[in-house]
């Protein structure tokens, strides 16, 4: 569907009910726990392939550590195993003076809104050194409440650095290479005066090639609109006075499109004046990706890649206060399934709902078609009456068919069909009772 911004809210109101409700277990309605624990076994299978991720990477579920990385472990000075322990406090990691600020982001992330957020704190290490760090959190569904996703990095010699640069010039390359950020500084005509290894490795170009020059002279043929808001935002900076962080998604190379965070701070000369911009670009492709595969676990289904049932609630909801009436509802049902599960295993049954899936394409793009719990699947079909209701069951008796007569070996696909049209809104609440 087109309106995913508003889709996304009403999907973060559902969830949040859901949370509400879920101490009264016994009056949940099947299909809307199947779906939770569903969603739920779906990111506890994809927190481990974080494993081999360069960053430090953690997951935070009811205030104790559900998965963390080496690196994340490392970089504490534990074991994964002591830090993922149930007794043992989060907080530990925290410094004294960020914990109130740390609890706050995390109550207000936990409220059930879908959300991103980026912020530094102080933490500590199990010799109680501390260190500066940057965390990109995702906080999403899981099991009956909300997990923290986040991304570590200990910025503690990234902050030095950055106040040295603004005191002292001297031996600044020795220091800039030394960085494996990417750091440049760029003049007010936004030609590059100074670089790193790093940066100069990630354009592909040598020192003396990047010096002096622009984006546009290195790129020449790199479109105008792509390059004017790298030059707004350096123009932002040099006329602010205040600091920037940005994203971009950054030219073609050899590693393909990738998402760049910039942070520019004012270049200032010995007389406090602004002469150019000093930035440190974080490649986030890695952050970008999950937070994708994330999202798309909240709104589909895996198995089939249909959307799921709380998606498909939400645009009930939707569609109870728009003008896309009347409105078809089409119910498919796969029979037996469970016989064939314990006849032929979970394998061949699997197989079944994905052949479903398949028949299901005939519905249009305005369509939405979900898989609304283990053996049923449902469409909703706005602007439709009752005749196209019976031409959409005709369609569908005929897809199958003509799907189990060139499907041999396998047990044949059996699928019942219902239709009912609604006229009003009312009429909606009934759907999925």
């Amino acid at each position: 569907m087109k309106a995913i911004n508003k889709t996304k809210k009403q999907l973060i109101d559902e969830l949040e009910a859901l949370q509400k409700r879920v101490l009264e277990l016994e009056a949940f309605e099947i299909g809307l726990k199947e779906v939770r624990q569903e969603f739920g076994k779906r990111v506890g299978e994809y927190f481990p392939q974080m494993q081999h991720m360069e960053d430090a990477i953690y997951v935070i579920f009811d205030r104790k550590y559900e998965f963390v990385n080496d690196k994340f472990a490392v970089m504490f000075g534990y074991l994964p195993e002591e830090i993922c322990n149930p007794a043992f406090d989060m907080m530990t990691l925290i410094a004294p003076e960020s914990r109130r600020f740390i609890r706050d982001k995390h109550k207000h992330g936990s409220h059930g809104e879908f959300m991103v957020d980026q912020y530094e704190f102080t933490a500590q290490n199990k010799d109680g050194i501390k260190m500066d760090c940057e965390t990109f959190v995702l906080f999403v569904p899981y099991k009956w409440g909300i997990a923290i996703h986040g991304m570590l990095r200990n910025i503690t010699v990234r902050k030095r650095i950055d106040e040295e640069l603004q005191r002292s010039r001297s031996d600044l390359q020795v220091v800039l290479n030394s960085i494996p950020t990417s750091i440049f500084y760029q003049d007010k005509h936004h030609r590059f005066i100074q670089a790193n290894k790093a940066f100069c490795k990630f354009l592909g170009f040598s020192m003396e090639q990047i010096i002096g020059k622009t984006l546009a002279d290195l790129f020449p043929n790199l479109p105008a609109e792509q390059l004017s808001p790298f030059f707004e935002i350096n123009n932002q900076v040099m006329n602010s006075g205040r600091s920037n962080r940005g994203f971009i998604e950054i030219f073609p190379s050899v590693r393909g499109r990738r998402w760049i965070q910039n942070d520019r701070i004012p270049y200032r000369d010995e007389l406090g004046d602004i002469i150019g911009v000093i930035c440190l670009a974080i490649d986030i492709n890695e952050l970008r990706d999950t937070e994708d595969k994330l999202r798309y676990l909240s709104f589909y289904d895996v198995l089939t890649g249909l959307y799921n049932r709380a998606y498909f609630e939400d645009e009930i909801s939707r569609l109870e206060n728009s003008r896309q009436f009347p409105i078809t509802f089409i119910n498919i049902k796969i029979e037996d399934l469970k016989s064939v599960n314990d006849r032929h295993g979970i394998d061949t049954g699997n197989n079944l709902l994905q052949q479903t899936a398949k028949i299901l394409k005939i519905f249009r793009n305005e369509d939405v078609v979900a898989r609304i719990s283990d053996d049923k699947f449902a469409a909703l079909l706005p602007l439709s009456d009752k005749s196209i209701g019976e031409n959409t069951l005709v369609r569908l008796k005929e897809s199958l068919a003509l799907h189990n007569k060139n499907h041999y070996g396998t047990p044949p696909l059996k699928l019942s069909f219902s239709a009912e049209t609604v006229t009003k809104p009312q009429d909606m609440r009934h759907i999925l009772s």
